[in-house]
């Protein structure tokens, strides 16, 4: 009499089951079957990423995926291709959007109207995705949104100055572009008082990221306190003059006292 469970067969048709089943019949990839089934389980771990569930989704919604924020600073020379991506759920278009285009108004105020929703839709989308761990670029938002990459700068800059916090698009967190400002935004956290946990909460970086800039910003400081130069300063803490500088400038806002003397080469 067969001891064979007639019903064992039926978890055994799985995803995974098939996938380990292609790899070794069509893929010719033979090996230990602990390490394919890992394979397997990475590949549906993509799967579940790129190809959510809809029922997680919301009339609206769109499924985007973009590079992932791992705390680090862009690389030199390193493809698109080769950072981490994650993929995201983005709240393309809310309730309040649907009224707007209901109700009616004059010329004027339409383009009033269309500037104040593209500032809530670029600084909507930008905090989402990086509440996923994503981060979005100008470029991107432009292609999700329609309108041209000068649109999306002004709606940046305008959400900015009016809240006094920077959003955290790629170029900003991963310190693209000749003239970053979070360092600033962190140190000005910091001479506020908030400790370092709650400066990451409050500027959107990471608490990596966070203690790397303040422990630079303070070596700077007592670098300068000895009244050595920006290039000094540069060799010994390992940073690039530019760099220094910014720290210096944040440092001359905030300790005018360590520029009684003036420091050479500054």
């Amino acid at each position: 009499m067969s001891r064979v469970n007639p019903y064992a067969s039926i978890e055994k048709r799985t995803f995974q089951a098939a996938l380990i089943h292609l790899l070794e019949s069509e893929y010719r990839i033979v090996g230990s079957h602990r390490i394919l089934r890992v394979l397997a389980e990475d590949v549906e771990a993509l799967v579940e990423q790129f190809y959510p569930k809809a029922e997680r989704l919301h009339s609206g919604d769109l499924i985007w995926t973009c590079t992932g924020d791992e705390g680090h600073k862009a690389q030199p020379g390193k493809a698109t291709e080769e950072y981490k991506t994650v993929t995201v759920v983005l709240p393309l278009l809310a309730p309040e959007e649907w009224q707007e285009r209901v109700e009616r108004c004059g010329r004027e105020q339409a383009g009033a109207r269309l500037q104040a929703r593209h500032r809530r839709q670029v600084a909507r989308l930008v905090r989402t995705a990086a509440e996923q761990g994503g981060l979005l670029t100008v470029a991107e938002l432009s292609v999700i949104l329609g309108i041209g990459m000068d649109r999306v700068r002004k709606a940046v800059a305008t959400e900015q100055a009016e809240t006094g916090k920077p959003l955290p698009l790629k170029g900003y967190k991963m310190d693209q572009g000749s003239r970053p400002t979070h360092k600033g935004e962190i140190i000005r956290l910091h001479e506020q008082g908030l400790e370092a946990p709650d400066v990451a909460r409050e500027s959107g970086h990471s608490l990596k990221s966070v203690e790397r800039y303040l422990k630079d910003y303070e070596r700077v400081c007592l670098l300068l306190k000895q009244g050595l130069a920006v290039a000094t300063i540069s060799v010994m803490i390992g940073r690039g003059q530019s760099v220094v500088r910014e720290y210096v400038a944040q440092a001359q806002t905030y300790h005018p006292e360590l520029f009684t003397t003036t420091t050479e080469g500054s």
